[in-house]
């Protein structure tokens, strides 16, 4: 058998790397596992799909409540009339009037649109071999992420992948 010289940091190291992957969780799935980060956003989804709300522009995604605040932000800018349209005219309980008057009175986009908590992998950090190092991941740069949690993977017919883990889980550190 040959043998590999390796500092004794990196030997520790996968020492410690082979003992986690043999007792980590998996999450359900068959091997090998892979971790990565899930995230959530809200999406538009179509009509009847998801949660009425107003789209204001640049971003700017608002329901019932926050319309109502965002006007109250910039009613005071308008004459008189306006305000008296606001208060006697519109349905306050109405998102399509609410958002009718901030297009009509105020002159601002305000597009109904149906939105949903849509989740997806996220793109920007890769995978990670352990759970734990996926967690501390999210603990140090989660802010970089909308709503992140650990999410597991199965390398499914990943043979490159497969074998590298299975060398690992089982590689015998002998102390000599």
């Amino acid at each position: 058998m040959k043998k590999i010289e390796l500092p004794k940091e990196d030997y520790d190291f996968l020492k410690e790397l082979q003992h986690e992957l043999n007792t980590q969780e998996n999450d359900g799935n068959a091997d090998p596992v892979y971790w990565g980060i899930i995230e959530t956003k809200e999406d538009a989804v179509p009509d009847g799909c998801g949660e009425t709300k107003v789209h204001l522009g640049d971003g700017d995604v608002r329901d019932l409540k926050g319309c109502i605040e965002f006007v109250g932000e910039y009613l005071c800018d308008y004459p008189e009339e306006v305000c008296r349209i606001w208060h006697e005219d519109v349905d306050h309980d109405d998102i399509g009037d609410v958002a009718d008057f901030i297009r009509d009175e105020l002159k601002m986009q305000a597009d109904i649109v149906e939105v949903s908590d849509v989740s997806f992998i996220s793109r920007e950090t890769g995978a990670f071999l352990t759970k734990r190092a996926c967690k501390e991941y999210i603990s140090r740069f989660g802010y970089n992420h909308s709503h992140p949690h650990t999410y597991a993977m199965t390398a499914y017919r990943n043979f490159e992948l497969a074998r590298l883990l299975k060398i690992l889980k089982t590689i015998d550190f002998k102390e000599e």
